[in-house]
């Protein structure tokens, strides 16, 4: 089978999944299964970041510099609630890291 035909039937059966699962009515999801879709975001982005953090080239390493950016923008976050601040802050402190402007 062509790449191509795997690629567009895999878009056609995530779609209709999802789209199935918009469409269920309201009151046949039980309030704590709704609390537990909230955490799906969160749970996706720790799953992009996370690894970003604390792999590098396939071996688990410390960097603090990204330990601490990332607490910063945990603390920017709780305090402004703006995602584009917490985010520009964290990614100054890296900036500001890496080219040593601060010794």
């Amino acid at each position: 089978m062509n790449l191509f035909w795997l690629f567009v039937i895999m878009a056609i059966a995530t779609y209709i999944s999802r789209r199935a699962f918009l469409r269920l009515p309201g009151h046949w999801m039980s309030p704590r299964l709704k609390n537990g879709l909230t955490f799906i975001p969160v749970g996706i982005f720790a799953a992009l970041i996370f690894p970003a953090l604390f792999v590098q080239h396939q071996e688990l390493v410390f960097q603090p510099i990204l330990l601490i950016a990332g607490i910063a923008c945990l603390i920017v976050m709780a305090l402004s609630k703006n995602a584009f601040l917490s985010f520009g802050v964290s990614m100054a402190i890296v900036v500001i890291a890496s080219l040593q402007i601060i010794p």
